[in-house]
């Protein structure tokens, strides 16, 4: 039968337990002289949603720096991927689509990035989506979505097309 301590490296489970429940509680911030245990897990989920909102900040933040929206616009768009699709068909967002049928679509370097990378997964012919991809990120010049190798290709003046 294992002795209790040796789980603890020599250190006494009663004080190992305290050093933990010190730990735990300086977690919180004491509003009062007492906090029960309740009121420890509220302020701690207030915390998280707290972080969870300013999270949806940053997000939006970074969608209307990279699709330079405006603050009303951005908050207003609902960037489902249908709404998404739309806005880049309607011509509210600059961008195109690589692949047939409103797929692919590409409206940033981070979407020309996506789009390669994902190339492979479409039953649409590989060669034409590759070159669509390098036809729109060269006409809005978005090439620096593109892979370092396909970046190096080009630099050598090629087209950018892998060699098969």
């Amino acid at each position: 039968m294992m002795n209790l301590k040796d789980t603890y490296a020599g250190v006494d489970p009663l004080e190992f337990n305290k050093m933990r429940r010190q730990k735990k509680q300086a977690q919180v911030t004491v509003r009062d002289s007492y906090t029960s245990a309740d009121d420890a897990m509220n302020e701690m989920r207030e915390r998280k949603m707290l972080r969870g909102a300013q999270h949806r900040e940053m997000k939006m933040a970074d969608y209307r720096d990279r699709y330079a929206l405006s603050l009303d616009e951005s908050t207003s768009m609902n960037f489902a991927d249908s709404e998404y699709r739309r806005a880049i068909k309607d011509g509210k967002m600059k961008g195109d689509f690589a692949g047939e049928g409103m797929s692919f679509p590409i409206a940033s370097p981070e979407d020309v990035r996506r789009a390669w990378m994902s190339v492979g997964r479409s039953d649409q012919p590989t060669k034409k989506l590759q070159a669509n991809i390098l036809r729109i990120a060269k006409k809005y010049n978005w090439t620096n979505g593109l892979p370092k190798e396909v970046q190096k290709r080009m630099k050598k003046g090629g087209s950018g097309m892998p060699d098969s």
